[in-house]
Order: C-alpha cells, then sequence, then structure tokens
C-alpha cells in the first residue's frame, strides 16, 4: 500500500518541482540533512526540543523551525548547537 504522498500528484507542484535547479537542490538536501542529523544528536543526547530550546535560551517553536530542514542556519547559530550537543556538524556535511 502507498502511502499518501506516494498517492498525491498535482500538475502544479510537478511543475514547481522541474524548475528546481540541481544546485538548489542540492542546497535543500544539505539543510535537510543537517536538521536531521541536529535532530538525531538531540535524541542522542536525551533533550526534548523544549530543553534544547531553553538550553540555547530559544523559544520551542524556533528549534521546531530549525528541525524542519528548512531553516538556513547561521555560522553563530551552528556554533551554539555545537557547544550545546557537545558536538561538530560543520566538518560531517558531504
Amino acid at each position: 500500500m502507498k502511502n499518501k504522498a506516494e498517492k498525491y500528484s498535482s500538475e502544479l507542484l510537478a511543475n514547481v518541482l522541474d524548475e528546481i535547479s540541481p544546485a538548489e537542490q542540492e542546497k535543500i538536501d544539505k539543510r535537510m540533512l543537517l536538521a536531521a542529523r541536529i535532530d538525531d544528536t538531540r535524541m542522542a543526547r536525551g533533550l526534548t526540543r523544549k530543553q534544547l530550546a531553553h538550553a540555547l535560551g530559544k523559544q520551542p517553536s524556533e528549534i521546531t523551525k530549525w528541525l524542519s530542514g528548512t531553516h538556513n542556519f547561521t555560522s553563530d547559530t551552528l556554533f551554539d548547537l555545537e557547544r550545546v550537543l557537545k558536538t561538530t556538524f560543520r566538518s560531517t556535511l558531504p
């Protein structure tokens, strides 16, 4: 059985996706991968999103936005995440 995302098709969506350049798709893929790595690290450290937000002085809604994979992180934000999560994300990107 196919999931809902696989069943749905739209000419409009197909047209929008066709207009994404390979370079832009690469950026999207890397942002998604980075968000997933941050979230995996957060969970491995036993932190909730709320606890991570508190440690960073942010609102939980901002953490949710970051982990959606659409956020373009600044280097300062990455440095703060690395400090709180005790890891490095910058050197692990493809």
